[in-house]
């Protein structure tokens, strides 16, 4: 009897002496939803349309004829996009919703956005966490007049973009089933109203 009880002592001298468990890597949602939030807008913000001119024949000038530079101007009422302005550019929306997570049969509300600006389209991306679950979820869709859709409850960050004009961000929570408002517009922040 003293063999069992000295032999199970030592077993757990040894196990409590021994290294501790590894900790468990856990994901930084926060992180990850800042990630794709960025990596949606570059791509939006690259989406410029370009040409490729086919390649011409080049002479060697000689050596005493120089033309001087001329300046060329472009005709009114036109614009050139300028690729290092972040707003001057041709907007490709992507429209839809994305949720890497499980996301069934969580509780949803209503958004309605506004678009007041004057201008005939902008686009809006919003990025959250869901209230319950702590899933990921985006949205991205363009607003002509006004849209209405059905989101997750959620913490959001929004990126609203006037094309060629502004950005803005921010961040709101849906947390009902209710209306949350967006209102848009050209020479002010949005206007958020909700629940």
């Amino acid at each position: 009897m003293k063999r069992l009880v000295l032999i199970l002592a030592c077993v757990i001298l040894f196990t409590a002496c021994g290294p501790a468990p590894a900790p468990v890597a856990t994901p930084d949602m926060q992180a990850t939803i800042s990630a794709l939030s960025v990596a949606m807008i570059a791509t939006t913000l690259t989406a410029v349309t370009t040409s490729t001119l086919p390649p011409t024949s080049t002479s060697v000038p000689s050596p005493t004829s120089t033309i001087p530079p001329t300046e060329t101007t472009a005709p009114a009422g036109s614009s050139t996009p300028d690729p290092s302005s972040p707003l001057d550019f041709t907007p490709t929306p992507w429209s839809g919703s994305f949720s890497p997570g499980n996301t069934e049969r969580l509780p949803t509300g209503f958004l309605r956005i506004e678009n007041l600006s004057g201008e005939k389209m902008i686009l809006f991306t919003l990025n959250g966490v869901t209230l319950t679950r702590e899933q990921p979820i985006t949205y991205s869709n363009s607003v002509s007049n006004n849209l209405v859709m059905t989101i997750l409850w959620a913490r959001y960050s929004y990126f609203i973009q006037i094309p060629n004009k502004k950005l803005y961000t921010g961040t709101f929570t849906q947390s009902n089933k209710d209306k949350t408002t967006i209102r848009v517009y050209l020479n002010k922040p949005p206007v958020i109203l909700g629940p």
